[in-house]
């Protein structure tokens, strides 16, 4: 595939495949209308994360982002991965090529649906491809910034929506017990959860869903995470789990935890995977 002739020494590569196989299968199995909000939140994640302390002569100019807009949206596979890949090479620093080149990206697309130039499949395609690239370059991220800690820390997180309180409660207690730094968020905005996951150092989040109607909800949180905290695990939880056939994969979680009798075992290691 043209994908393997990207190169491997800038692009996390196992994090960009992983990226753009879970945006095909969610694609091909959920409904148009589902598909289109995630599509959604996939680019207003994107789109209004603007580059701190940069001047306007590091920024991209409007011509480069259309011509970026054009590749992403074109029939070539990776036209949009070499464009943002060679600003790269070319010395554009990595932080305005993530906050810049793709967040102006994102921007545009967005106004280009609203004006109807393209349709949301266009802004899905395209949406998939920027979000694919972002995780292949989430090394932009130094792992070193973060102080290290010798707590473990976990959000519980109930997806939006969800009533049922008391499994999470539970949960959460669970961990505490066993000396973890626990978080929960419980009948909060999908906003207000990643707000927790941007103030906080967490090691994972566990995504707490209980009905198959909260899938959408689950998946929009688990790419917007991926997009905010690059490195942070993301776990699905409750019911779901065995409501909802290969939840995981179709999610785009690092796991699922089935049941509590082996979570915290189970998200150790998950966690030390990376560690």
């Amino acid at each position: 595939m043209a994908r393997e002739s990207l190169d491997k020494k800038v692009l996390d590569i196992d994090a960009y495949q992983r990226a753009d196989k879970h945006y095909r299968t969610m694609s091909d199995h959920l409904p148009p209308e589902l598909i289109q909000s995630v599509a959604l939140e996939v680019v207003r994640r994107l789109a209004f994360r603007m580059p701190r302390s940069v001047g306007p002569d590091h920024l991209p100019t409007d011509e480069e982002i259309a011509d970026l807009c054009t590749a992403l949206l074109s029939q070539d596979e990776t036209a949009g991965d070499h464009i943002i890949l060679a600003a790269q090479r070319d010395g554009i620093p990595i932080k305005v090529i993530h906050l810049g080149y793709v967040a102006s990206a994102a921007r545009r697309l967005g106004q280009l649906w609203l004006d109807d130039e393209i349709s949301f499949v266009d802004v899905t395609l395209a949406s998939g491809r920027l979000y694919r690239i972002i995780r292949g370059l989430r090394h932009i991220i130094d792992k070193k910034a973060v102080p290290p800690s010798d707590t473990k820390s976990v959000l519980f997180a109930l997806t939006p929506g969800e009533t049922h309180t008391l499994g999470i409660e539970m949960a959460a207690d669970l961990f505490r017990r066993e000396g973890w730094d626990v978080a929960l968020s419980v009948g909060e905005t999908r906003d207000e959860v990643i707000v927790q996951t941007e103030t906080q150092h967490i090691d994972a989040v566990v995504l707490v869903a209980q009905a198959d109607r909260s899938l959408a909800d689950v998946i929009a949180l688990v790419l917007a995470i991926r997009i905010t905290q690059p490195y942070t695990h993301v776990v699905v939880a409750g019911n779901i789990v065995d409501n909802v056939e290969d939840v995981g994969n179709l999610v785009g979680a690092d796991a699922v935890i089935g049941d509590m009798e082996h979570a915290i075992s189970d998200l150790e290691k998950i966690i030390a995977k990376e560690t």
